[in-house]
């Protein structure tokens, strides 16, 4: 009778929130804009994992023979096929140099003179490559999308030379066999095509909650400790349990809502491709939830205003988004900071919805992540809790 009582104290509680939250037109606004904000803009600023194309690039030939014109008419056409660079001709290095001094030039290729003559005599035609490192990413793109070019110009060059030497001995020569005795046949984990998205989706679900819970906790009951309700509230004939349970099932149904709303933007506008079980994917948002519902309670329960509760959320929970995985792969970072991201719940949230929506993980796949999310939720509210009933006592 008391837990069905406190069930019904818990659902009055988080029906007032949401209705506050209906009444309120900017939140409201708010709950369907965030969601797209947050996918657009982090998925086109981060990387999609495919080599920009068009950079900038000067090219300067100081030989002007036969072999560093075929150079360019092989540049030229590998380029016309790849679109990895935009070439601009230049007469001398100093005009290119300024060019990337301004920053209107990623890099230039310098052809010395002698050049020619290298290819003639069988020796290997170097060129300078000059490559503004000032951006690291850029300096990164540019370097592959050269190293790239290059080894597709090669094996051109490769093939006409095996192709001259069969006709030379009057042997008949596969020059692709020749080149390349070993090929690999790529196959991947995901079907078809994929996209940076696919990895930022799963993480910005979970990403989305943490934010409602840890931040809306302290911000609801801090906002009504302030203007007077919270007391009403507490002198009514209901636990205080109730009341964080009110809230923050109010605070997980929008943030409930915002991951449909990720999930169906991803889908339909990004190409996102769901390959495992979605209601898997949302008891692990569930447990989300729950392995976060500790740390906004003690954030609040440690302060007194609703400025210094949010202020305690931020310093826990921004260096949670970067260290999580959310945006960048955790084994790319600095070992320190892999150290630091196991202690970090939403790294094993973010990593078991990527596995069950991206992989089609079953609950055995991701056990251990459940595990480990069920313990940081117990632990941390067997903490929270006490310190919230000693809080309303203050």
């Amino acid at each position: 009778m008391d837990a069905m009582k406190m069930l019904k104290d818990s659902y009055h509680v988080m029906a007032k929130d949401m209705l506050e939250l209906r009444r309120n037109k900017m939140s409201l606004a708010a709950l369907f804009i965030m969601p797209l904000i947050f996918l657009v803009m982090f998925g086109f600023i981060f990387p999609t994992g495919n080599t920009q194309l068009n950079m900038p690039v000067g090219l300067v030939n100081l030989d002007h023979g036969q072999g560093s014109s075929e150079f360019i008419a092989q540049l030229e056409t590998v380029n016309n096929n790849t679109h990895y660079m935009a070439l601009t001709n230049f007469t001398s290095v100093d005009d290119a140099m300024t060019q990337v001094k301004e920053g209107k030039l990623s890099g230039v290729i310098i052809i010395p003179q002698g050049f020619s003559d290298n290819i003639t005599n069988g020796k290997s035609g170097t060129f300078t490559a000059y490559i503004d490192n000032s951006i690291p990413q850029s300096s990164a793109q540019i370097q592959q999308s050269l190293s790239s070019t290059v080894i597709n110009m090669n094996n051109i060059k490769a093939e006409a030379n095996v192709m001259n030497l069969s006709k030379a001995t009057n042997q008949v020569v596969n020059p692709q066999a020749m080149i390349f005795p070993y090929t690999p046949n790529v196959e991947t984990s995901i079907p078809g095509q994929t996209n940076y998205f696919n990895f930022l989706a799963p993480g910005l679900m979970i990403m989305i909650v943490m934010m409602s819970v840890m931040t809306g906790i302290p911000e609801a009951i801090s906002k009504e400790k302030e203007i007077g309700t919270f007391d009403g509230m507490l002198s009514a004939p209901i636990s205080q349990i109730s009341v964080i349970i009110g809230k923050t099932a109010a605070l997980c149904t929008r943030g409930f809502i915002q991951c449909i709303i990720i999930l169906t933007i991803a889908i339909l506008l990004f190409g996102v491709t769901i390959q495992g079980n979605i209601l898997l994917a949302f008891f692990m948002l569930l447990l989300g939830i729950f392995s976060f519902i500790g740390i906004g309670i003690m954030a609040i329960s440690m302060s007194g205003d609703q400025a210094s509760s949010t202020m305690i959320v931020n310093l826990l929970m921004f260096p949670m988004m970067f260290l999580g995985g959310v945006f960048y792969p955790i084994q790319q970072m600095p070992w320190f900071m892999q150290i630091i991201s196991q202690f970090i719940p939403l790294t094993y949230a973010a990593d078991a919805m990527r596995k069950i929506m991206l992989l089609n993980a079953g609950i055995g796949e991701v056990m251990t992540q459940i595990v480990i999310l069920i313990v940081f939720g117990i632990v941390t509210m067997a903490i929270a809790v006490p310190l919230f009933r000693k809080s309303m006592t203050r």
